[in-house]
C-alpha cells in the first residue's frame, strides 16, 4: 500500500480534547484522570476518542457557519467562500474518493437529523428532505465504487435503484405538501 493511501492513525482523546480546548469549547481541557473516568462510563477509549471527535466536528461546523456568517457580513463574494469551504476538504487530506467519502459522511448525519424529523408528525418537510439526504447517501455510495474490480461494483444497481425509490418518495411527499405558506405551516412553524 502507498504511504498516502495508509490510513492515519486514531487520535486519542487527549488529543481531541485538546483541540476541543483550543476551539474554546471546553474552558479547561480534562485531566488525564478525567478522560479515563470518562472512557470507562461509555465502554473505552475507542469509544470516548469518537465521541469527542464527533463533538469536535460539530464544534467545528458551529465554528465554520459562524465564521462564514463573518464573512459574508463583511461582504465575502461567491469565490471567497468557495476558498473557505474548500478548507474541509484540505484539512480532510482527501483526495477524489476522500472527498466522496467524506460527503457520504456529512450526508449521513443530515439523514439522520431529517429522518428523526420526518418521523415527528408536525414536520412534513423532513420527509421530504429524508428521502432526498437517503437518495444522495445511496448515490455516493455508488460515486465511491472505483471500477469493475472493486467488490462494492455489483451492488451498484441496487443501490442506483434505491436512489430512484427515494427521489420518486421526495417527488411524492413533497406533492402531498399544502400549495400555501400557511398550509405547509399548519402544524407550526418548523422547530429551530
Amino acid at each position: 500500500m502507498p504511504a498516502q493511501d495508509q490510513p492515519h492513525p486514531a487520535p486519542s482523546p487527549t488529543e481531541i480534547a485538546a483541540a476541543m480546548t483550543a476551539l474554546g469549547i471546553y474552558a479547561q481541557q480534562p485531566t488525564p484522570e478525567e478522560l479515563a473516568q470518562q472512557a470507562v462510563a461509555v465502554g473505552g477509549e475507542h469509544i470516548l476518542a469518537a465521541v469527542l471527535a464527533n463533538a469536535l466536528y460539530g464544534a467545528s461546523i458551529g465554528t465554520g457557519m459562524v465564521t462564514e456568517g463573518n464573512m459574508l457580513e463583511a461582504g465575502a463574494g461567491s469565490e471567497e467562500m468557495a476558498l473557505a469551504r474548500e478548507q474541509v476538504f484540505k484539512a480532510s487530506g482527501a483526495d477524489w474518493t476522500g472527498v466522496i467519502g467524506l460527503l457520504h459522511w456529512q450526508t449521513g448525519h443530515v439523514w439522520n437529523a431529517l429522518k428523526s424529523m420526518s418521523e415527528e408528525e408536525r414536520e412534513p418537510l423532513g420527509t421530504v428532505g429524508a428521502h432526498a439526504s437517503n437518495a444522495l447517501l445511496n448515490l455516493l455510495s455508488c460515486m465511491s465504487v472505483t471500477g469493475t474490480d472493486d467488490p462494492r461494483a455489483a451492488d451498484v444497481p441496487a443501490d442506483l435503484e434505491r436512489v430512484r425509490a427515494d427521489l420518486v418518495a421526495a417527488v411524492a411527499a413533497l406533492d402531498a405538501l399544502p400549495t400555501s405558506e400557511a398550509g405547509v405551516f399548519a402544524g407550526g412553524a418548523p422547530a429551530a
